[in-house]
């Protein structure tokens, strides 16, 4: 009898233990569901053709047009003195007496020194004009394309040299800029290119002073030095 109590005892301490098993099975873990994995973001991008930026960009037009005429005036002040060099040249040559020979060679040295002091300080302030004309328009541009992809969310703008007008992307040299340039050239790209909007943006944003009456607006073209 003892022997049927323990056997009885044991089979209902199994039941009990399959019931167990089975209700934690069926019960759902406790606690928070794994975190759902982000989707990735495509990246937002647009790019700009630098080169018909500067050239449709006015105010950058209308200080390279006060840069040349800086130069022009140079050009003025020291052409007389050129001139004057060149007929004392002239004379050297035709004179026969050796003192008046030697004096115009010393008048002659002496307005090659003047030349060359004028070209020198010609030099340095169109130098400096020029480099604060290429930081001034740099930075602006800068400015509006940063403010530009702010204000749409952008997450890359990339500029890219390029022919400015659409018959200049023919041209032997804008084909070898193409070629040989390291920065970033499009092939093909549909809806990216935010250029027309920066000239619109730099034009408002920085105007040009009113070009005087009958003057041809001219492109930015920095100085050779």
């Amino acid at each position: 009898m003892k022997r049927n109590f323990i056997l009885a005892s044991v089979a209902a301490l199994g039941s009990l233990i399959c019931g167990v098993s089975s209700t934690v099975a069926q019960t759902p873990m406790s606690g928070s569901p794994p975190a759902a994995q982000p989707t990735p973001q495509r990246p937002r991008i647009a790019i700009v053709n630098i080169a018909k930026v500067l050239r449709d960009y006015q105010k950058a037009a209308a200080d390279g047009k006060a840069i040349t005429a800086e130069r022009q005036k140079w050009v003025n002040v020291m052409q007389p003195k050129r001139d004057m060099m060149a007929e004392l040249s002239k004379k050297i040559p035709l004179t026969p007496s050796a003192t008046e020979k030697e004096r115009i060679q010393q008048q002659a040295l002496a307005i090659n020194r003047e030349l060359e002091d004028l070209e020198r300080q010609a030099q340095k302030e169109l130098g400096d004009l020029t480099d604060k004309t290429i930081v001034e328009v740099y930075q602006n541009i800068k400015s509006v394309i940063n403010d530009i992809a702010v204000t749409n969310n952008l997450d890359l703008v990339m500029c890219y040299p390029d022919a400015s007008l659409p018959d200049e992307d023919k041209k032997p040299a804008v084909a070898q800029l193409k070629l040989q340039t390291p920065a970033l050239i499009p092939f093909y790209q549909r809806g990216m290119d935010i250029t027309e909007v920066v000239i619109v943006t730099l034009n408002r944003r920085h105007p040009a002073p009113p070009e005087p009456k009958g003057v041809a607006p001219a492109s930015y073209q920095p100085m050779k030095k």
